[in-house]
C-alpha cells in the first residue's frame, strides 16, 4: 500500500469514529452512563466526611446483618434460614437491646431484605480475598443501588412509550433530591426497593406486551425483592393490582394481562406470606390485600372465560356509581365496627390522611408536605408529569400502558401529598410521567415544524411561532434538571457526624454524638440500660450496644408514653417510671446555642430554628404523646409570642420553659439546663441582679436536680447530657 493510501485511510478514522459515536445506540450509552455516574458519584460525596451509615435507621440494618451473619456462623445461607426459623419457634425469642425491658422481636417486626444483601456481598468479598467489613459495606449498598435506578427507569420509559422517553427519565432520576436525599450514602433499604420496583414494572409491561411466562416470573421475583426490602412494599403491590383491575374491567377478555398479573402477583404474595412481618394475614385477609385479592378473581375469571359474559350481561357504566357507593359503605362500616383503627397508624394516615393518631402526627417524616416543598423537590417536572397523566387519562381505555403511566403518577402523586416520607415513591413516577409530557409536547411541536405554514381557525401559524414554543418549552423543562439541590446538598455529612445539624459547610465542630456515644462505650457498664427520646434510640443501642428503651421503630406506644412522661413530670414520677422500667442512666440532648456579652461571659439559648431542634423542641410532641398541652410547659406555644433576643436589627426567637411550676419541675428541662463547667448561665437568668440586655422574655430559675446525676458533658459543645439516676 502506497503512502497516499494510508494517509487517506489514516484520514478516515476519525469521521468512522465521529459517525459511529453519533449513532442513537452511543448516544443512548453515553447518556445512560453518564447518569449512572452522576447518580453513583453524588451519592458516595458523604464519603470525603469518612464511612458513616446516616440518619437512624440503617444503623438498625447494619444490626441485622451482624445477627445474620452471627446466627448462620458466618454463613449467609444458614443466616438466612434462621430468619424464616421464625416461624417455628416458640417461645419468640426477643432481643433486649431495643425496647428493654420487654425487648424486640426482630424477625417479627424487620424488613430483612438490606442486612440480606450486604450480608451476603460481604461474605463474597471476603471469599474473595477483599479486605473489607460489614459496615463499609452496608454503607456502600443504597448508593450503589440506587445508581441501578437510571437503567431500570430507561427500560421502563422506553417500554412505556418510546427510548426518548427512557432516556429522559434516567436524567430525570439521577438529578431527583427527593430520591437523592434517602438513597445516599449509609442510606437505608430505599436504594434498593426503588431500582427492584421499576425492574417488576418494566418486566411486568414486557411479560404482558410479550405473553411471556419468564417475564411475568422475573417480575414477580423483583416485587418479591420489593417485599423483603420496604416497608412500603404494600405501594407496588396494590397498584399493580389496581391497574390490572381497572383494565380488565373495560376489557374482560384480555387474557394476556390476566395471565401476566397473576403469575407476578403469586409470586409476591408468597413473598409476603412467607415473611415473618407479614405472614399469610397479610398476604390475603387483610384490608391491604383488598384490591391484590380482587384482581386476583378478575384474573381468574378472564382466564376461565367468566369475567367477559359476566361483563357483557350489565352495563359498566350504570354499575360504577353503585361500585363507587359500595366501596364508600363498607369503610363507612369499617371504620365505625373498629376495624380500620387496627391498621397499622401510618398505613391508614396514608390512605385516609384525616385519620392520623399522635404517634404518626409527632414523627417529622409522617407529617404532610406542603404543595410547595413537593414543587420544591420535582420543580417544572410535577407540571409535566400532570400534563402526561391528564392527557393519559383521556386515552386510557384504548391503551394499557397509558393507563399504567396515568394511574402510576396520579396514585404516587395522592400519597406523596399524604407523607413526607413518600415523596420518594413521586420520584420515579414524575421521572417517567415528565419525560413522557415533554416528549409528547416536543413531538407535536416538531410535526407542526415540519408543515408548511398555513392558515388554521383565521390564524397564521409559521415556523418561527413554533420554533419560539420549543424554546420556551425548553426554557419551562430546564428547571427539573437545573434546579436540582443535588449539587449543593449531595455532600453533607451524616448526621451522627454533624449532630443532627443539617449543614453543608462543616468543620468537624459538631461532634458532640460521637463523643457522646464513645464516653458511653468505655464509661457506662455493659448491663446498663440508657432512657433517651426515641430518636436516638438507634444510635445508642447499635454503636454502645447498651439496652435502650424506646428507638427510632416506634413500636410500642405505651412505653413511648411512659418515657414522655417521665422526662416531662417533675422529679419523684420519672424516678418512679424509670425505676420500673429498670433505667440505669439518662440521655438528653439539645444544640444550645451562645451569645457572648460584653463582659466575655457567654450566655446560652435554645434556638427556634428547625435545624436545630433538640429535646426543647420536641418536648411539644412529647407532650402530645401523653395528651398534655404544650402551651403550658413551652412560653409562647401555640400564640406565637414566643420569647427572643434582640442585638441591633436582628431578633431571634428562642424556646424557653413557660413560667409555672408544672414546666419549671420538668425533669427534662431541669437536664438541659443543668449548669456544668462549660453552660453556667442560660438565657433566663438574671445576670448581675438584671434581665440579660435585649432579652425579652420570662426570668427565673431553674432548681438543681435532686435525684439524677450529671456525669458527662459532651464535646465540643455540650450538647448531650449524661444523667446517672440515683433512686433514692
Amino acid at each position: 500500500m502506497d503512502r497516499g493510501k494510508i494517509l487517506k485511510t489514516i484520514a478516515k478514522i476519525p469521521l468512522t469514529i465521529l459517525d459511529k459515536a453519533g449513532s442513537p445506540k452511543v448516544v443512548i450509552a453515553t447518556i445512560l452512563i453518564l447518569a449512572f455516574l452522576i447518580t453513583l458519584l453524588a451519592r458516595l460525596a458523604p464519603m470525603k466526611w469518612g464511612i458513616y451509615l446516616n440518619e437512624f435507621d440503617p444503623y438498625y440494618e447494619f444490626y441485622l446483618a451482624e445477627q445474620i451473619l452471627d446466627h448462620g456462623d458466618g454463613n449467609v445461607l444458614k443466616g438466612i434460614l434462621w430468619w424464616y426459623h421464625w416461624w417455628f419457634e416458640d417461645p419468640k425469642p426477643k432481643d433486649l437491646l431495643f425496647w428493654y425491658p420487654g425487648g424486640r422481636d426482630l424477625r417479627r417486626t424487620s424488613q430483612p431484605g438490606a442486612a440480606f444483601f450486604s450480608s451476603t456481598l460481604y461474605v463474597i468479598f471476603s471469599s474473595l480475598g477483599v479486605d473489607t467489613s460489614l459496615y463499609v459495606v452496608h454503607a456502600f449498598i443504597p448508593p450503589v443501588g440506587a445508581a441501578f435506578a437510571v437503567f431500570a427507569a430507561y427500560l421502563l420509559g422506553k417500554e412505556l412509550r418510546d427510548e426518548s422517553v427512557g432516556v429522559l427519565a434516567s436524567v430525570l432520576i439521577s438529578v431527583s433530591w427527593a430520591f437523592m436525599y434517602r438513597t445516599n450514602f449509609g442510606a437505608k433499604h430505599e436504594g434498593l426497593a426503588i431500582p427492584f420496583m421499576l425492574f417488576a414494572m418494566y418486566f411486568f409491561i414486557k411479560a404482558y406486551r410479550e405473553n411471556s411466562t419468564l417475564n411475568a416470573l422475573i417480575a414477580g421475583i423483583f416485587l418479591g425483592l420489593v417485599v423483603l426490602s420496604w416497608g412500603a412494599y404494600l405501594y407496588p403491590w396494590n397498584f399493580i393490582a389496581l391497574v390490572t383491575l381497572v383494565w380488565l374491567l373495560f376489557h374482560p377478555d384480555d387474557a394476556k394481562l390476566a395471565k401476566a398479573f397473576l403469575i407476578a402477583d403469586i409470586i409476591m404474595t408468597l413473598f409476603i406470606a412467607t415473611l415473618p412481618r407479614a405472614g399469610p394475614g397479610v398476604a390475603f385477609i387483610s384490608l391491604a390485600a383488598i384490591v391484590p385479592d380482587t384482581a386476583l378473581v378478575a384474573s381468574i375469571m378472564t382466564l376461565t372465560g367468566t369475567l367477559s359474559p359476566s361483563m357483557k350481561k350489565s352495563n359498566l357504566k350504570k354499575s360504577l356509581p353503585y361500585l363507587a357507593g359500595g366501596i364508600i359503605l363498607v369503610l363507612i362500616v369499617l371504620g365505625v365496627t373498629g376495624v380500620l383503627a387496627k391498621l397499622p397508624g401510618r398505613i391508614l394516615a396514608v390512605v385516609l390522611p384525616l385519620i392520623r393518631e399522635t404517634g404518626v402526627t409527632t414523627v417529622a417524616e409522617h407529617a404532610i408536605p406542603t404543595w410547595a416543598s413537593i414543587f420544591q423537590d420535582y420543580q417544572s417536572a410535577l407540571l409535566f408529569g400532570i400534563f402526561a397523566a391528564y392527557i393519559y387519562f383521556v386515552e386510557f381505555k384504548r391503551n394499557f400502558e397509558k393507563l399504567f403511566v396515568a394511574l402510576f403518577f396520579t396514585t404516587a402523586l395522592y400519597f406523596a401529598s399524604t407523607m413526607v416520607r413518600l415523596t420518594l415513591i413521586l420520584s420515579p413516577a414524575t421521572a417517567i410521567a415528565a419525560s413522557i409530557g415533554f416528549v409528547e409536547i416536543i413531538d407535536r411541536l416538531m410535526e407542526l415544524l415540519s408543515w408548511e405554514p398555513r392558515k388554521v381557525s383565521r390564524r397564521s401559524y409559521s415556523k418561527e411561532i413554533v420554533v419560539v414554543a420549543l424554546v420556551i418549552l425548553i426554557l419551562g423543562f430546564s428547571p427539573a434538571i437545573l434546579a436540582t439541590k443535588v449539587p449543593v446538598n449531595s455532600h453533607q455529612p451524616p448526621l451522627i457526624l454533624s449532630s443532627s445539624i443539617p449543614v453543608v459547610r462543616y468543620d468537624y465542630e459538631y461532634l458532640d454524638w460521637i463523643s457522646a456515644l464513645e464516653w458511653i462505650q468505655q464509661n457506662v457498664p455493659e448491663d446498663s440500660v440508657i432512657a433517651t427520646w426515641w430518636d436516638y434510640g438507634y444510635w445508642i443501642s447499635v454503636n454502645t450496644r447498651r439496652k435502650t428503651t424506646c428507638d427510632n421503630a416506634t413500636l410500642n406506644t405505651k412505653q413511648i408514653q411512659k418515657i414522655a412522661r417521665a422526662l416531662m413530670s417533675d422529679e419523684e414520677e420519672a424516678v418512679r417510671i424509670f425505676k420500673e422500667l429498670g433505667v440505669d442512666y439518662v440521655v438528653v440532648y439539645e444544640p444550645l446555642q451562645k451569645l457572648t456579652l460584653q463582659t466575655g461571659m457567654e450566655v446560652y439559648f435554645s434556638i427556634l430554628h428547625p435545624a436545630f431542634g433538640g429535646d426543647i423542641a420536641k418536648s411539644a410532641q412529647m407532650l402530645r404523646w401523653i395528651g398534655w398541652s404544650p402551651s403550658q410547659y413551652l412560653y409562647g406555644y401555640g400564640n406565637g409570642t414566643y420569647a427572643y433576643i434582640e442585638q441591633g436589627n436582628f431578633r431571634v426567637y428562642v424556646l424557653v420553659p413557660a413560667n409555672n411550676p408544672k414546666a419549671l419541675n420538668a425533669t427534662l428541662y431541669k437536664m438541659v439546663y443543668t449548669k456544668n463547667y462549660k453552660q453556667s448561665l442560660f438565657i433566663f437568668e438574671k445576670f448581675m441582679g438584671q434581665k440579660l440586655p435585649g432579652y425579652n422574655g420570662p426570668i427565673y430559675e431553674i432548681q438543681p436536680l435532686k435525684h439524677f446525676e450529671l456525669v458527662y458533658v459532651s464535646e465540643p459543645n455540650g450538647w448531650v447530657k449524661v444523667f446517672k439516676v440515683k433512686y433514692p
